[in-house]
């Protein structure tokens, strides 16, 4: 009885051993498989789920059920081959611009984009490099197709794209191209405003052009188009009252010359053509009162702008305002 008892254990444990090995052996190998199972496991719940969707259903929904599958499979199909082509695109580009460009690190950066590396991490090689950099040329070549490599690359964040946009802002100043390095720094405000950097290197990029007679103001990484130009009075920036509120988000109230101006938990008020006003209900004496021009209402940047808790910057090189 024990020999049998012995003989029972001694076969149960060969019956597992043998299970064990039969599935280990029968498991995928390498990284191919893995994703099959996957891919087959994904199948097989789409195809429950439409049957569980046909299931009690009209012809007319089966219908409508499978028209929408099929819509789906053609806008994937679509998006794939939409990211395949601006993908040859771009490549296409590159290359033939590695045939003019003879400096070596602007080649790593182009050769970077080639190997699918981060487009943000080539941009900053060739920026690093700029100072000793001086083919014009080349910088444009270079920097340009950096810039459409970034528009292109959709797994780029607001920030990564801020920092790109602002070195290769830098890489046109380099280059003289003032009108596109405005262009790439507008853009990589929109996508980071709170970026004082970049508001810096704008400035140069106007002091350069020698804009400096007209005010530049940017609010909240935007410059808001003003009916009326903003004016400065004994050195401080008069700006229409509308746009200003609208741009900062705040509401306003204006009746018979008195405006009340509300964000959040801040309030100002002020008088027009009076140096009198208040900032959450406190006394404030105003150096430029607000006034009218041309029918609209100009009140004082800076004042505005602290009253209602926001950051406002001044750039004298440029003559530009940023107000955060």
């Amino acid at each position: 009885m024990r020999g049998l008892k012995k003989f029972f254990s001694l076969a149960l444990v060969t019956v597992l051993i043998f299970s064990l090995a039969a599935g280990a052996w029968a498991a995928p190998k390498g990284g191919g498989q893995p994703g099959r199972a996957w891919g087959h496991a994904e199948r097989n719940m789409e195809q429950e789920h439409e049957r569980n969707m046909n299931e009690g259903a009209t012809v007319e929904e089966k219908e409508q059920n499978q028209n929408q599958n099929q819509e789906r499979e053609e806008n994937g199909l679509k998006k794939q081959e939409k990211r395949k082509s601006v993908a040859e695109h771009v490549y296409k580009g590159v290359e033939n611009a590695l045939q003019h460009v003879k400096n070596p690190v602007a080649r790593a950066a182009l050769q970077a984009i080639l190997e699918g590396r981060s487009v943000a991490q080539a941009v900053y090689e060739a920026k690093q490099y700029l100072k000793d950099w001086n083919d014009q040329n080349e910088i444009v070549i270079v920097a340009g197709e950096l810039k459409e490599a970034l528009e292109e690359d959709v797994s780029a964040d607001s920030l990564t794209r801020a920092q790109g946009y602002k070195h290769l802002g830098e890489m046109f100043i380099k280059a003289g191209k003032m009108e596109d390095a405005r262009s790439l720094l507008e853009q990589a405000l929109r996508n980071n405003p709170g970026d004082d950097e970049i508001y810096s290197i704008l400035n140069k990029v106007f002091a350069k052009v020698k804009d400096n007679n007209k005010v530049k103001v940017y609010i909240k990484g935007n410059m808001p188009m003003f009916d009326v130009a903003p004016v400065v009075e004994n050195g401080r920036v008069l700006v229409p009252l509308r746009v200003l509120a609208e741009s900062l988000g705040a509401a306003v109230d204006y009746n018979d010359n008195t405006i009340n101006i509300q964000l959040n938990n801040s309030t100002v008020k002020l008088v027009v053509g009076s140096r009198e006003a208040l900032v959450d209900g406190n006394p404030v004496m105003l150096e430029v009162p607000a006034r009218v021009v041309d029918g609209r209402t100009l009140v004082p940047l800076r004042f505005i702008g602290e009253g209602l808790k926001a950051k406002v910057n001044y750039y004298r090189e440029g003559n530009l305002v940023a107000v955060e």
